[in-house]
Order: structure tokens, then C-alpha cells, then sequence
């Protein structure tokens, strides 16, 4: 058992205790904030609930609470409630839940323009997340796609891995097990986060960038 699944297990307990009394609105909000902990968030993300619906009187007795998709920003969620009735028979709710999404994010600085490096004038920033508005998981030296402002969130359609720039040379090392030719080819554009050339044969290839040169592992 992880301790996030851990800490959703004893929250849901310490906030309903026994199956005789029906569930308060306190304890629904705890046992839906402990799901939400559990649930798939954005990375480094914390989700604080702005309001429920209220919900269904006809559940009782110890409730458990699922979140049924990715939380990937703030707005409004279905949660299902599961809990029994006052006979003892299973019982399960629907409630909606608004939510903000919070998380630590890298914020520039100062403008960047589109090809510029960002890591030089970025810093850790705590920013709301909104469907839609992923925050970027940028590699090291990542560079930015287009012209981005002062301040704002660096998103995942802002940056790419530092990579060639399509027309230069470069140098292909063709890898066959324990064989390996270098020669001269020409960068061409590539799939996101992918670094391609094109032989002077007119093969196109894809590998990795290592030393400024492109890796390239023949099957």
C-alpha cells in the first residue's frame, strides 16, 4: 500500500468512524480531499476544493469516494460517492466538486525569444493550473518554441529538447553492434523532441544528440 492510498484509508476512517450515523458535509468534503490527494494530478500539483454539491441523504455509514479522471486543472468534477443505506444495502452518489489546481511550475523571468535557452531567466513559481494549460516537464537546456512574455508559465507547447536546427551539418555515427561509421549529414526537421538528419545517400535518420554529434542505433 503506498502512503498516499495509506493516508486516503485513514482519513476516510477518522472522518466517518462507524456505519451507524449518516455521513456529515465535513465529512464528505475530508473524504473527497483525501481522493483527490490520491488521485493522478499534475505534476507537483495540489488540489483544494471551493465547494461540493450537497450530497444525497440516503448514504450513510462508512464512505469511500473515487475520482474518475486524470485531475489535470482546476474547474468542475463528478466524484462518486460509495457508502450503504440505513438498511445495510450498498449505496453510490454522484456530487460535483470545484476545485482549484495548484502547482510549482517554471515562470520566465524575462522575455524569451523563440530559440532561446530558458534555463538562465526562469525560477519556481507557485501558478493556478487550468485544463488545457499544462505546465512543461522541459529537459535540461530546453528551448523555447516561440517568443514567450515575462512571467508567464513555461507550457508544455512552449518547449523542446535542445536539438539541431534544420539545414546545419552535422556528424552521423551509424551504430551496428560493434561496428560504427561517421560521416557528414544534414539536420532536417523532426518529429517533436526528435533529432533527424539526411545522409548524403538520401536515407533519413533519427538518434540521439551526444558531443554534437547525432547517435544513430542501426537495426
Amino acid at each position: 500500500m503506498t502512503m498516499r492510498s495509506l493516508a486516503f484509508t485513514l482519513v476516510t476512517a477518522l472522518a466517518l468512524g462507524g456505519s451507524a450515523r449518516a455521513a456529515g458535509a465535513g465529512d464528505i468534503k475530508q473524504v473527497v480531499q483525501a481522493a483527490l490527494d490520491a488521485a493522478d494530478v499534475v505534476p507537483n500539483g495540489r488540489v483544494e476544493i471551493l465547494s461540493l454539491d450537497r450530497a444525497p441523504n440516503s448514504c450513510a455509514g462508512e464512505l469511500r469516494a473515487e475520482v474518475p479522471r486524470p485531475v489535470d486543472g482546476s474547474g468542475r468534477f463528478g466524484v462518486k460517492l460509495l457508502g450503504t443505506h440505513a438498511s445495510g444495502a450498498p449505496c453510490q452518489a454522484w456530487i460535483w466538486v470545484r476545485l482549484r489546481v495548484m502547482a510549482q511550475v517554471s515562470v520566465t523571468t524575462r522575455a524569451i525569444r523563440a530559440g532561446d535557452t530558458f534555463s538562465p531567466a526562469t525560477t519556481s513559481a507557485e501558478r493556478e493550473i487550468l485544463p488545457g494549460r499544462q505546465p512543461a516537464a522541459a529537459p535540461e537546456g530546453a528551448v523555447a518554441e516561440r517568443s514567450v512574455g515575462a512571467g508567464q508559465m513555461i507550457e508544455a507547447d512552449m518547449a523542446r529538447a535542445p536539438g539541431l536546427h534544420p539545414g546545419e551539418s552535422v556528424k552521423v555515427v551509424l551504430v551496428a553492434g560493434a561496428l560504427s561509421i561517421e560521416q557528414m549529414g544534414r539536420a532536417v526537421a523532426c518529429p517533436r523532441n526528435h533529432n533527424c538528419a539526411v545522409l548524403p545517400n538520401g536515407k533519413h535518420v533519427d538518434g540521439t544528440l551526444m558531443d554534437g554529434r547525432l547517435l544513430v542505433q542501426m537495426e
